[in-house]
C-alpha cells in the first residue's frame, strides 16, 4: 500500500489495526503512528498461534523502511489476513 493510499484509508475512519513490527529499541528512535500496535516482528506468528493476533479485521503493518513489513505482509496473508504493508514504511510516510 503506497503513501497516498494509506493517508486516504486512515482518513477513511475504516476499521484496522496498525500494526508496528519495529523492536521496542526502534521505538525509542522513532515515534510510531498514533493508534498503532507494536509487536515486533519476531514475535507476529506467536500472537497469532496464542490468538492475539486475530483475522477478523484489516491490518496494515509496517516497520522503518517497509522491507520487514513486506516479508510479515506476504506470511500473513498466506494463513487467510487481510493484511496490506506499507510500502517505503516510516521513512516514506514521514518524506514530505
Amino acid at each position: 500500500m503506497n503513501k497516498k493510499d494509506f493517508v486516504k484509508l486512515l482518513a477513511s475512519g475504516e476499521e484496522i489495526l496498525l500494526l508496528d513490527i519495529r523492536e521496542p529499541e526502534e521505538l525509542l528512535i522513532e515515534e510510531t503512528i498514533p493508534g498503532s500496535k507494536n509487536i515486533p516482528m519476531g514475535k507476529v506468528f506467536t500472537s497469532v498461534a496464542d490468538g492475539t493476533l486475530l483475522k477478523d479485521i484489516p491490518i496494515v503493518v509496517f516497520c522503518r523502511s517497509g522491507k520487514r513489513a513486506a516479508i510479515v505482509q506476504r506470511e500473513l496473508s498466506t494463513i487467510g489476513f487481510n493484511v496490506k504493508a506499507l510500502e517505503g514504511g516510516l521513512q516514506e510516510l514521514r518524506n514530505n
